[in-house]
């Protein structure tokens, strides 16, 4: 991957970022350095150069060869899934009322999502997870904030390359995913094993040319992407009509007004 963890803050850095600070492999002696290794962003695991002896190829953060290696999502790849462990309450006055919340307001949580997928979202998917919302009863978990329900729609679905079925226009080139930091296994950990807001890890991937989905191989870069508690409070663009069209005929009680 082109960034990485510094070793000491919680900030991404590139290659020749880390090289500038602690220097080549190689000291002026020709002994190797001490230096301290970068970090993966999502599962804070050291991480080493690629290429780091070839200047001329491209150089880019690679993990530590290791056989047992921490669990990470962005070496798992497509295989991790994030789901719940337990059952949603049937019922929840709390999760109705989370539930008009978020049709209140959710052409803010459609703008979220849109920013981060490169300003193009298919308005089906969005219907699509609030219907999968319904299904599991996501509204009815205790703890669950409306600020955290795009990042939660987000890490929830694949987010492949689109193009304008009509013409055949490229409206989004890069395949997507979207992960929580690896102290997050499942949905509950969100608020079990982290402090604070958790991290979120945004990773663009180039299309499979045999089709199917991509691996690490594929990986182009990551972001981590700061999460916005106060996105509720924010401005937004209103979305074109068509979406809007679309939710209100999805959801017409909902959106009655």
């Amino acid at each position: 991957m082109k960034k990485a963890f510094h070793p000491k803050k919680d900030q991404q850095i590139t290659v020749q970022t880390y090289l500038s600070e602690f220097g080549s492999r190689l000291g002026p002696d020709n002994k190797p350095r001490n230096r301290p290794n970068p970090r993966c962003p999502a599962c804070l695991e050291p991480m080493t150069i690629y290429g780091e002896n070839r200047p001329q190829h491209d150089q880019v953060f690679s993990h530590l060869r290791n056989e047992n290696p921490a669990p990470c999502p962005l070496r798992n790849s497509a295989d991790h899934k994030y789901d719940f462990l337990d059952e949603a309450p049937q019922n929840s006055e709390t999760g109705k009322s989370l539930r008009q919340d978020f049709f209140k307001n959710w052409e803010k949580h459609w703008e979220v999502m849109r920013t981060l997928l490169h300003s193009f979202m298919d308005v089906k998917d969005f219907i699509s997870l609030i219907h999968e919302a319904d299904r599991t009863r996501l509204w009815n978990r205790a703890k669950l904030s409306e600020w955290e329900i795009p990042y939660i729609f987000l890490v929830r679905k694949e987010w492949p390359p689109v193009k304008n079925k009509r013409d055949g226009t490229v409206l989004r080139k890069e395949w997507i995913r979207f992960w929580f930091d690896s102290r997050v296994r499942t949905l509950e950990d969100i608020w079990i094993r982290t402090q604070g807001t958790p991290r979120i890890i945004k990773a663009r991937y180039s299309d499979p040319e045999r089709g199917g989905v991509p691996g690490l191989n594929h990986l182009i870069d990551t972001d981590v992407i700061e999460i916005d508690t106060n996105l509720l409070e924010s401005h937004h663009k209103k979305p074109h009509v068509f979406v809007i069209d679309r939710l209100k005929q999805a959801f017409p009680k909902e959106l009655a007004n």
